[in-house]
């Protein structure tokens, strides 16, 4: 009775003496009940080889968790270089448009604050043309805007400023009619800029919703400011627009392309050329 009793009271201490939990006494007791008694010898050895399976199955698990961490640090570290060099090269590239176009608003600006100027304006629209000619100088203006349409008469509207005095007329093939100046918006002509006057950080807007390359258009260097169906093509030296295009649409809001080119000219206005427009049939 004595050794089976101690047997239950070894067999229950053993999980503790295999992690090393109990004391000295205790493992003394453990010991020399072991030196006497088979039975408990196989179960301490049962439980240790148990131990060692459960050990070698956690070992291996690991070790595949392991290999699994390696591979997917791997794949990540490999998505955060290319994701670094994809959002590197949008960054440059939005800052290149950014300098192009601050360097266009600036010349632009400065052909723009010139008060004596010439345009002139062709726009296509299928067999439509319109062709406008504004003179400026020092605020002063003489502007016609002249359209021409198969198997339609010839309308032309002629804007005239001087000082105080406006005019604005009206032409229907040979009839004339006198209209309001203040009614009719679209005497003054300022040369074109396609880029914003906001300075860089305007454009810096700007340059996250256009795209912009670099082309020639009338034999000129120029810079393509694209959006949807719309494109401005900018002189390089200027930075003024030479030419505007507008894409038909499938909504039929714009039914055929309309094409605009400009021709600008500097300091060639004279007084002869804003001359007070006749009224009369």
């Amino acid at each position: 009775m004595k050794e089976n009793k101690n047997c239950k009271i070894v067999q229950d201490l053993l999980p503790n003496y295999i992690d090393k939990l109990t004391n000295d006494e205790t493992n003394s007791f453990i010991e020399e009940h072991l030196k006497e008694c088979q039975g408990c010898q196989k179960i301490l050895e049962n439980m240790k080889r148990g131990l060692d399976l459960d050990s070698k199955k956690l070992d291996e698990n690991e070790l595949k968790y392991v290999k699994y961490n390696k591979k997917y640090n791997k794949k990540l570290k490999f998505l955060k270089y290319a994701l670094g060099i994809i959002i590197l090269t949008y960054l440059i590239i939005i800052v290149s448009r950014t300098i192009i176009m601050t360097s266009l608003s600036i010349k632009a600006q400065n052909s723009q604050a010139n008060s004596n100027y010439y345009v002139k304006a062709y726009s296509y629209q299928g067999e439509n043309l319109s062709i406008k000619e504004s003179y400026n100088k020092n605020g002063d203006y003489l502007t016609t805007l002249t359209v021409y349409s198969p198997n339609k008469e010839t309308i032309k509207l002629t804007y005239y400023k001087k000082d105080d005095e406006k005019i604005t007329i009206l032409e229907n093939g040979n009839k004339k009619q006198l209209l309001n100046p203040e009614e009719i918006l679209g005497g003054k002509i300022t040369p074109i800029s396609g880029v914003s006057s906001g300075g860089i950080f305007g454009n810096l807007q700007y340059a996250l919703i256009v795209g912009i390359n670099s082309d020639y258009c009338n034999g000129r260097k120029c810079y393509i400011i694209r959006n949807d169906n719309y494109y401005m093509y900018l002189d390089a030296k200027t930075g003024l627009a030479i030419r505007e295009v507008t894409k038909a649409t499938k909504n039929e809001v714009v039914q055929q392309d309309i094409i605009t080119d400009y021709e600008y000219k500097f300091n060639i206005v004279k007084d002869t050329d804003i001359v007070k427009p006749s009224i009369n049939n």
